[in-house]
């Protein structure tokens, strides 16, 4: 009888400590009383992760990466109208990506020069199909690099730097040692870098 109490006992004591930790008190904290409860807890955050915009935008553009993918590994085989169809709903997305700047100039090209071989079988109507689109595009390149030019010829910073240039490049030509074991062109560079450094300072 000694025994079976000695063995009685911690069974006891253990029972008594489970009824005490999960009995309800205002103010404690409840454990989650299912394995689903604690999914939910540890997962809320991720939830809200994933509910946030750049998360959306995030897969909407793997979505529409999936669907370049996967348009062009099978356009071949798609019918004329499903073919057309897709490949509109392409153009769609690569104007409203380029139009936010998700796509570079030359990655939009690369798209819409694929999607006019995936969708035109005539190679001579590819062929102007495509030197349209190279036209556009530098016809594009042009406007902005007019745009550049037209705004540093108005900044003071880049004229003095323009100024400074010409004298370093004809005092460096004109050395007949450069310094520090660099090459001419190496020490060139480092000066001119020092120069804009110095013309776009705060």
């Amino acid at each position: 009888m000694k025994k079976w109490l000695t063995l009685l006992v911690p069974c006891v004591v253990l029972v008594a400590a489970i009824v005490w930790w999960t009995r309800d008190e205002p103010g404690r904290p409840i454990a989650p009383s299912s394995s689903m409860d604690a999914a939910d807890t540890v997962s809320s955050p991720l939830a809200s992760l994933q509910a946030t915009p750049q998360a959306r935008q995030h897969r909407e553009r793997q979505r529409f990466e999936a669907d370049a993918k996967d348009f062009f590994a099978r356009a071949a085989s798609l019918r004329a109208v499903e073919r057309s169809e897709r490949a509109e709903a392409l153009t769609r997305q690569i104007d409203r990506y380029e139009a936010e700047g998700g796509l570079s100039a030359g990655e939009a090209v690369l798209l819409r020069t694929a999607l006019v071989k995936a969708t035109v079988d005539d190679p001579a109507q590819q062929a102007a199909e495509v030197a349209v689109i190279a036209d556009r595009y530098r016809a594009h390149a042009d406007r902005r690099m007019a745009a550049f030019a037209a705004q540093q010829a108005n900044d003071p910073r880049f004229q003095a730097y323009k100024t400074r240039e010409a004298q370093v490049v004809a005092e460096v030509m004109a050395m007949t040692s450069v310094p520090a074991g660099l090459t001419r062109d190496q020490y060139l560079r480092q000066r001119l870098q020092e120069e804009r450094e110095r013309a776009y300072a705060p």
